[in-house]
């Protein structure tokens, strides 16, 4: 068998792999570079489906089994070499090479400890420990080229805005053509942040054990503060410097506001019109409400497009993109918090999630999550699901949040303002959720259905 065809037989069932369901047409190699003293490559995989739908991804390749080798310590160890030396590694149509932050540049050796992590469904998460020196490999699947959020933010925060509460850059590894086209982020390698567990897996630990009333009502309570203090901070950082293009705050023009409901507009529509495709393979009770979202689409898409004509002098800033839970990390008791995975949405284009925006679209982001995680919890321990929960959660993070950003310039002076910007994102983050569970988890559909409201 030829090593497309190897990677074929597998490549649907990755959890990364983002044409989940839909049928191959053809695999692919583009390119490879083998890896130094072993049987292992670095491939780009190009993956047309049966729709004519064409993507590439990275895939690190044993020669010898057909199978992923990017949790073997001779990948990892050679990512992390690469990024930290600055080596570069040739192909057939062009090479990885490895760029180190700013005076980053230092040597590792030996074998690595190479352990996975988890909560990566788009990427593939790595802890690679150099006997006490260990790093964060993020391996960005899904190859796109231009700019990457994850490095440029990383350098942005490395460089020009210290944010204390992530954990630096050291460095990425990129592949570029000989033809001058732009190049492609392939890797990311930050420092290791020890004793760290993920604000979902602590936030669900602390819930499934009484609930928010329960026992822990005060450590829930202090993290979800925290998090919104560090979200706050986030921002601050992100919208410091003016003198710096890419991240320089801007005012939302009548134009602005009017694209930016366009677009909410047109991906509802999309989502709408996938919802009405898989009706038929969703249980009977989420098939009818499902049906009824989508007969009362225009409606909904009404509410997003409201955004045009709210007008606010809060400014647009670079932000997250795809904040929640699983992007946080919590270490040790005094719930100190550091945010990770700038990437953005997966299912954005790199423009669309380089660009400016209001803030809400984060702040937005942690209140659906909050919903997940009680949602989560009743499922799992048969606990009621109560509204007034979630209210609680949203009001403890907002209220500490808006301790920061009050008279900030991306934070809106009218309160009013601010509750219907924070609607209309939770809505479109609904939206976007309901497009991710209905391509790959359809039993989680009823939880982002659940906070499309349905005109009465």
């Amino acid at each position: 068998m030829t090593l497309a065809s190897l990677i074929a037989a597998w490549l649907p069932d990755a959890r990364w792999f983002a044409a989940k369901g839909e049928p191959l047409a053809a695999v692919t190699v583009h390119d490879e570079a083998v890896l130094p003293g072993t049987d292992l490559a670095l491939a780009l995989v190009d993956v047309r489906s049966a729709a004519a739908v064409a993507s590439r991804y990275v895939v690190p390749i044993d020669h010898t089994t057909g199978q992923d080798a990017a949790a073997t310590a001779e990948c990892a160890g050679w990512l992390v070499r690469a990024v930290l030396g600055a080596e570069s590694r040739p192909g057939r149509h062009g090479g990885f090479i490895g760029h180190a932050v700013p005076g980053g540049t230092f040597t590792v050796a030996g074998r690595p400890a190479v352990t996975p992590l988890g909560g990566d469904a788009s990427n593939t998460s790595l802890h690679v420990d150099f006997g006490g020196r260990a790093f964060a490999v993020k391996l960005l699947r899904r190859c796109r080229s231009g700019i990457q959020p994850e490095v440029e933010v990383g350098r942005f925060f490395a460089a020009d805005a210290p944010f204390a509460s992530t954990p630096p850059l050291r460095g990425w590894l990129e592949y570029a053509t000989t033809d001058g086209a732009e190049p492609t982020a392939i890797a990311t390698v930050h420092d290791f942040a020890p004793g760290c567990t993920s604000g979902w897996d602590r936030l669900v630990a602390l819930v499934a054990n009484g609930g928010i009333t329960g026992p822990h009502r005060d450590a829930i309570l202090g993290l979800v503060a925290s998090l919104g203090r560090t979200t706050a901070q986030m921002h601050r950082a992100l919208g410091s410097r003016s003198d710096i293009p890419a991240f320089a705050p801007v005012a939302a023009t009548p134009a602005d506001r009017r694209a930016a409901a366009a677009g909410m507009a047109a991906h509802a529509r999309h989502v709408f019109a996938l919802a009405a495709d898989r009706l038929a393979a969703m249980p009977p009770a989420t098939a009818a409400r499902l049906a009824a979202a989508v007969a009362n689409r225009d409606a909904i898409i009404a509410r997003l497009e409201a955004i045009a004509d709210l007008e606010t002098s809060a400014l647009a800033i670079r932000v997250h993109g795809d904040y929640h839970l699983g992007q946080v990390l919590v270490a040790g008791d005094d719930e100190e918090v550091f945010v990770i995975d700038f990437e953005g949405e997966p299912g954005r284009t790199l423009e669309e999630r380089r660009a400016k925006t209001s803030v809400f679209k984060d702040v937005a982001g942690m209140c659906r999550s909050f919903d997940y995680l009680l949602r989560h919890v009743a499922r799992t321990t048969g606990a009621a699901y109560r509204a007034d929960d979630l209210r609680q959660l949203e009001e403890c993070y907002l209220d500490a949040y808006r301790s920061i950003a009050a008279g900030q310039p991306w934070w809106p002076a009218d309160p009013h303002t601010a509750d219907r910007l924070l609607s209309i994102y939770k809505l479109d983050k609904a939206v976007y959720e309901l497009a991710y569970e209905l391509q790959n988890r359809p039993d989680w559909v009823e939880v982002p259905l659940a906070a499309i409201p349905l005109p009465r």
